[in-house]
């Protein structure tokens, strides 16, 4: 269980933060506009020499929490992690769940983040699937080698939010979804397993 992805499981996240070689998108939408904006954001606090000292570390991390998290539906990809059995889960063992989800992220991948070194992403296209949802594509170049990238986004009110990011045709949500099947695709689904495997995922995480 915790497997990572073929490319490293969300480092997505830190590649979501790479730095610009170009926008090769025409007449980029309001949603390619806010995400160039927000990466810009995180990408400047990484690079501010005032946050470069270790006891700086807890002010960076919340800077970026707040700049990077606006931009994704952490509770919808919490829910598509989990699949068809979400509807067997109590209006609080979702709650639970999108929680620890979340903090699964955060514990395993937000370390990442803040190696920045620099890599390169160039967004190519973005394209409507829906008049509700929109692919934006990339091209990554993290230590010579270059990657596909797509982000998916929903239409919410008059913003559009990150619900699953798919690296070299790989999903991250259907990722994590193929790892909860075990435990959660039976009759009675083990969700309190589940959410007590998470639980002791993050405090391993979090004791690292």
């Amino acid at each position: 269980m915790w497997h990572r992805l073929r490319v490293t499981g969300f480092f997505a996240l830190i590649l979501f933060l790479a730095s610009f070689s170009a926008i090769a998108a025409q007449n980029p939408s309001p949603a390619m506009v806010r995400f160039e904006a927000t990466v810009r954001k995180a990408l400047a606090i990484l690079q501010d020499p005032t946050y470069s000292q270790p006891e700086q570390k807890e002010a960076k991390r919340k800077l970026l929490q707040d700049t990077i998290y606006p931009e994704f539906d952490f509770q919808r990809m919490a829910q598509g992690a989990v699949g068809q059995p979400w509807k067997k889960f109590t209006p609080d063992q979702q709650e639970r769940f999108a929680v620890a989800f979340r903090t699964l992220l955060e514990n395993t991948y937000l370390n990442m983040i803040e190696r920045y070194s620099g890599e390169e992403i160039t967004f190519t296209n973005e394209v409507p699937l829906s008049n509700q949802v929109l692919r934006i594509d990339s091209i990554v170049v993290a230590k010579g080698q270059k990657y596909d990238m797509s982000y998916r986004l929903y239409s919410k009110g008059d913003q559009w939010l990150v619900f699953d990011i798919i690296i070299e045709g790989v999903s991250v949500i259907s990722n994590y979804r193929s790892q909860f099947k075990q435990l959660l695709q039976t009759a009675k689904p083990d969700i309190e397993g589940l959410l007590t495997k998470m639980q002791e995922k993050n405090t391993k995480n979090l004791d690292q």
